[in-house]
């Protein structure tokens, strides 16, 4: 059998993934014969790995949006190609793209000269990618593990730190468990229906016949368990702020921007295709998670000195309003969910500049709030944008933030989940409180020790521009991202 005329159309719907894949090795090989040549004296081929690994995520985007099939299934319902993978992909791959520009000179400053370092970057963006696209529990599992492994070295890449150390060795354990009670879940719906494809596994769950819904059940508290650690919302969220404090920032800047809409994109399919009927076990769950996580974060953030600490547990925040519009599994809550997404993508990418920007990145101990004392003195437009960005944060108007959480509470009213909603809105109140004292400390405060910010390329000034330009347009026509949003969610059902 010619396996090649078998899946001729699957391969050229999945040719971004095989280009990536193959890209990925040929920048292993060539870093690993420049870097030990002895022909050459061993040289720093880090520069060089950072402009392919970029070429190479662009080129990647733009095949992905040449591909001109709408909707397939390929390699035997093991993954899927529709508007949610599409998009996803594209914010994935852009985002990617952003964070790697903005880190460059943190990285140089660093002294984190490995070449392998930009190839887990790598490996991390195809483990998410094929996550989007995965149709199968099995090939979930494994994309989910691969980026997960990246993600464990990125942590721990400071050799020399004991925070990065501390970091990277406290997301593995964690890490490691979460993926254990994914396994475990896995394992328990492919015994009771022998199969792992979504198709199959709804059409066993839809079957009024079907006898294993108490294990389906149990199941799924696992699994709800494990997405919950992967997106770090409450009450599996305790990694989260230690991990990002400890790792270098250039690792926590993508972190907290790009995997969110891969892992949320494939467990909302799962939930609202596979398991619609057993919605009303996860549904409680999640709505516990979204209400703990909003509140939770509100209250525990207003303490925090570090800046990193306190931009984690506002990404706890902004899980639990992510969350809340999933609970109503409506096709107005989905496309309130994946806007959310969107809108926290755009402005997470100008927060977490400042930064990168801001923190030295040699010693934790200038991860303090108040190293943005002396911003307007030195950077004006930087103080502006930072000031930009974290009223988007808080939803204040006319910022894009402020429709997006808008839309999350239209779509709890239109669920009657008025209580909820209450209790959202009030909270929210709270958490402005803490955006706006990062203001306060910018504008309103001096610092009484001189601070050098870095300099800003031309490049960071760019996806600068890019993003504050977007923070304004998106407020006064929003119609792209409610567009792209509406594509994703009728993508689900």
């Amino acid at each position: 059998m010619n396996f090649s005329i078998l899946f001729a159309n699957d391969i050229k719907i999945f040719f971004p993934e095989i280009f990536l894949s193959l890209a990925i090795l040929i920048v292993l090989i060539y870093g690993v014969l420049l870097a030990t040549s002895l022909t050459y004296n061993y040289p720093l081929i880090s520069r060089n790995i950072y402009n392919l690994v970029l070429f190479i995520l662009f080129l990647t985007s733009i095949l992905v949006m040449s591909n001109p099939i709408d909707y397939a299934l390929i390699f035997q319902k093991t993954f899927i190609h529709d508007d949610l993978t599409r998009i996803a992909k594209l914010f994935v791959l852009g985002s990617s793209f952003a964070c790697l520009i903005l880190s460059q000179s943190y990285i140089e400053n660093s002294q984190i000269n490995n070449y392998e370092y930009f190839l887990l970057i790598l490996f991390s963006v195809f483990g998410l990618n094929l996550l989007i696209s995965s149709f199968d529990l099995i090939s979930a599992y494994l994309a989910i593990e691969l980026q997960a492994l990246s993600f464990y070295v990125l942590a721990s890449f400071q050799r020399r730190s004991v925070f990065s150390t501390e970091a990277g060795l406290k997301y593995f354990i964690l890490g490691a468990f979460s993926s254990g009670l994914l396994l475990y879940a896995f394992s328990l719906i492919y015994g009771v229906t022998g199969t792992t494809n979504l198709v199959n596994l709804k059409n066993f769950c839809l079957d009024p016949c079907f006898e294993g819904a108490t294990i389906i059940q149990i199941a799924l508290i696992f699994l709800t368990a494990g997405f919950l650690f992967k997106i770090a919302a409450f009450p599996f969220h305790m990694w989260s702020p230690d991990v990002y404090e400890g790792s270098p920032t250039s690792t926590t800047i993508f972190f907290a921007i790009v995997p969110k809409i891969a892992i949320v994109s494939f467990f909302v399919r799962l939930y609202s295709f596979s398991f619609s009927s057993f919605a009303g076990v996860w549904e409680k769950v999640l709505l516990f998670s979204a209400l703990g996580s909003i509140v939770y974060a509100a209250f525990v953030a207003i303490k925090q000195n570090s800046l990193k600490r306190l931009l984690a547990y506002s990404g706890i925040g902004h899980v639990g309003f992510i969350l809340l519009p999933f609970v109503t599994n409506t096709l107005d809550g989905l496309q309130a969910m994946f806007f959310y997404l969107l809108v926290y993508m755009i402005t997470s990418v100008p927060t977490w500049a400042l930064v990168l920007i801001c923190m030295k990145g040699k010693k934790n101990s200038q991860n303090s709030i108040s190293i943005l004392a002396g911003l307007p003195t030195s950077s004006p437009l930087l103080a502006i944008l930072a000031a930009l960005a974290f009223f988007s944060l808080a939803g204040i108007p006319p910022l894009v933030g402020f429709y997006s959480k808008v839309f999350v509470f239209f779509s709890a009213i239109k669920s009657s989940l008025y209580l909820v909603a209450f209790i959202v809105l009030a909270i929210s109140v709270v958490s402005t409180y803490y955006y706006i004292s990062v203001v306060k400390t910018i504008y309103f405060e001096k610092n009484k020790n001189w601070i050098f910010y870095d300099t800003i390329s031309k490049e960071k000034s760019i996806v600068l521009a890019i993003s504050l330009i977007l923070l304004f347009f998106l407020f006064i026509n929003p119609n792209l991202l409610l567009l792209l949003s509406q594509q994703m969610a009728l993508s689900v059902f």
